[in-house]
């Protein structure tokens, strides 16, 4: 699973993921390459990128997390 956003929303959705084994692995994908670390080493995700398309490219689900600005000007 891949998710776009790894904040408050993406972060808090990746944990309960994780905590109950709906997926093996996850990559957060951000803009803040410290944020990623950050949810990397509390163990939120396992693999960070600030490419998109490396982000996404193995991925089964893509799950955007991101505010609404951010898709709809």
């Amino acid at each position: 699973m891949t998710v776009i956003g790894v904040g408050l929303l993406g972060a808090s959705l990746a944990k309960a993921c994780k905590e109950r084994g709906l997926v093996e692995e996850i990559t957060g994908y951000g803009r803040n390459r410290e944020n990623l670390e950050k949810a990397r080493a509390l163990n939120i995700i396992d693999h960070c990128s600030t490419d998109l398309a490396e982000a996404v490219k193995d991925a089964d689900l893509i799950v955007l997390c991101t505010p609404v600005t951010t898709i709809i000007p």
